[in-house]
């Protein structure tokens, strides 16, 4: 039975990777806080070890006597370029000193990073790995230095692997439930300007997990974790809208209103000293024309074929219906 540390375990994604791993009989080790709200993991059969990835020598305890460590923490709320790099690259190479010193022997390093670290397509086209990383926000930035400073530490020494998720939807999420929000609400956001995506269900990022435990294809690799389909946010909320029988009108808004609802969320942040969940960088990204990247290389060698958006959007509003968000 392997031994896997989660850090981030009680997030959207990291709570659905230790479910994912738990069914896949591993003991799971969980990396939190002891102000961390462990409501979506408090009741599973796991181990915690409580401490701040800022400290080494919490690092050093979080990582001992275990085979795999699944990287999920990390900082995608803000207010300065310092706290991202803090939060995404410091602790990032935290971990990796920490196991060096202590657990050279680590059969994996997997880090979930971001679509953002390789930026938007610039056509679309489909962006390969071979293509240049160009992120357009200091979080991507943060994410694309943390990849690099897991290859410059562990290659040649500890096998990694660099899972890169798009937009990522589903259950216990609260960014891309105000979209499912407003379609409850039979109101469907269409953007002026066409633009493209892709959209990764969570269960699909956790299986990816599971599948690079043992899998020596995946050592030092990176990977881009999405359906590989690419939709517009208009496509995106009559999917949503037939999956769930929900009839929809649809709100135009153009792009100078997501604009000043950036101006307008970083200004109340300011007062409130709390990170925008939408601030004039995200908004930056969301305006981006494609994003768009290889998703046959995660196919083929995680043996993964990912959800789609009819079925995991039907999953997904029926999770937020019965958990009373609406």
């Amino acid at each position: 039975m392997l031994k896997v540390l989660v850090t981030g375990a009680n997030g959207f994604v990291g709570s659905h990777v230790v479910e994912r791993l738990l069914e896949a009989k591993c003991s799971v080790v969980c990396a939190v806080r002891k102000t961390s709200n462990l409501r979506w993991i408090e009741n599973l059969p796991i181990e915690y070890r409580y401490g701040d990835l800022g400290d080494k020598e919490f690092s050093e305890i979080s990582v001992k006597n275990v085979d795999v460590v699944v990287h999920c923490a990390g900082v995608v709320r803000a207010a300065r370029k310092d706290e991202y790099f803090k939060g995404n690259v410091e602790n990032t190479k935290n971990l990796c000193r920490a196991v060096l010193k202590l657990n050279p022997a680590l059969k994996k390093f997997i880090f979930i990073s971001s679509q953002a670290a390789m930026g938007p397509s610039t056509s679309a086209s489909v962006k390969n790995f071979t293509d240049k990383e160009n992120p357009v926000s200091d979080y991507g930035l943060s994410k694309l230095a943390a990849e690099s400073e897991i290859k410059r530490m562990l290659c040649g020494k500890v096998p990694y692997t660099v899972l890169r998720p798009a937009v990522v939807y589903g259950p216990r999420d609260k960014d891309i439930f105000i979209f499912f929000n407003l379609i409850y609400k039979h109101l469907r956001p269409v953007t002026i300007t066409k633009r493209l995506l892709q959209l990764v269900y969570v269960k699909d990022v956790a299986n990816a997990v599971t599948a690079c435990l043992k899998n020596k294809k995946t050592d030092n690799s990176t990977y881009y974790l999405a359906n590989s389909a690419a939709y517009t946010w208009s496509e995106i909320g009559k999917i949503i809208s037939s999956s769930i029988g929900v009839k929809t009108i649809p709100l135009p808004i153009a792009d100078f209103i997501f604009k000043f609802v950036g101006i307008a969320a970083e200004f109340l942040s300011y007062i409130t000293k709390k990170p925008a969940v939408l601030n004039r960088q995200k908004i930056a990204e969301m305006l981006q024309k494609y994003w768009i990247a290889v998703t046959k290389p995660a196919e083929n060698d995680l043996n993964i074929r990912f959800i789609s958006l009819e079925v995991a959007s039907e999953i997904t509003y029926n999770w937020y219906l019965n958990n009373k968000f609406f």
